[in-house]
């Protein structure tokens, strides 16, 4: 009964992580949308790089380098060159794009992280999983409907967003199994700094008091975003709390219509409800089949 309790609370922190995390990458999605009018997306890598890791600093000095003993470099390696190249395509895709079709199909990630799991551990996919999958790409056709609306450079830079973020979301719940997760945000941002210092400098433009604000409100919240989401991850299985993340979307929506008068399309709904009802139910059959092994 006490493990039971325990798995419980548990599970509950879990999922009141992803609710933070969720409403974080709302607000940080909008912040990005505003700044991309100002800024390249290097630069905005650059800050949202230097800000996170400078939030972190107090942790690391106060636990010691210590904390960062790690022997996966490797992967973290891998991460942070994933994590930059999906946040350069992130930025370009919420610029031109609405919140809510950028998100849309930024759900697609999970699903990808799924095969890449599959594939890096050398398990089958199954017929859940394929299953899955094909929920999800047959939403993604359905909100970016190709032959009755021009295919641009913004779709396939959110496309690639769920190569690169489903990627991430794989490694960080390997990191997870083994690493402190401060550990597994400080080394995201940190490494992240020297991948974005030439091309954020090279495209750097002066931020001014009109746009501090923004500034300061993305790096936070994309900061808050990631480290809610990595302690949710560590607290329960993906399948508990997945569905909370995907509460972000009719915030997203609103914020996009207040704040920019982006109007949803009607195919987003059932595109989004392929693609949200394909990610949950591959997170629920890796689950079952984890609790089985």
């Amino acid at each position: 009964m006490p493990k039971d309790s325990e798995r419980a609370s548990r599970a509950s922190r879990g999922v009141l992580f992803m609710l933070f995390s969720a409403l974080c990458y709302a607000g940080s999605g909008a912040t990005i949308r505003a700044l991309t009018d100002h800024f390249s997306p290097y630069q905005l890598a650059l800050i949202r790089a230097v800000l996170g890791t400078l939030v972190l600093l107090p942790w690391l000095l106060r636990h010691g380098a210590s904390a960062l003993r790690t022997e996966r470099l490797g992967l973290y390696a891998v991460r942070a060159v994933a994590v930059y190249s999906g946040n350069l395509c992130w930025f370009y895709a919420l610029a031109h794009l609405h919140l809510a079709d950028a998100t849309a199909l930024s759900f697609l990630a999970p699903l990808f992280g799924v095969v890449v799991v599959a594939f890096w551990l050398g398990e089958s996919l199954g017929p859940m999983r394929i299953a899955a999958l094909l929920l999800g790409v047959v939403g993604a056709l359905v909100i970016v409907r190709p032959g009755f609306q021009p295919v641009g450079l913004a779709v396939l830079a959110a496309l690639y967003v769920v190569v690169a973020y489903g990627t991430v979301t794989a490694l960080i719940r390997g990191l997870a199994l083994t690493e402190n997760a401060n550990a597994i945000v400080f080394y995201q941002f940190a490494l992240h700094v020297p991948l974005a210092l030439g091309p954020g400098i090279w495209h750097w433009q002066p931020i001014g008091v009109g746009e501090l604000p923004w500034v300061l409100a993305f790096g936070v919240l994309s900061f808050l975003a990631q480290y809610f989401m990595t302690r949710s991850l560590a607290c329960a299985e993906a399948a508990v709390v997945m569905p909370t993340y995907y509460l972000q979307l009719p915030l997203v929506a609103l914020l996009g219509f207040a704040l920019f008068d982006q109007v949803p399309n009607w195919w987003l709904l059932p595109g989004a409800l392929l693609i949200v009802g394909g990610s949950y139910v591959s997170v629920w059959s890796e689950s079952r089949a984890t609790r089985e092994a």
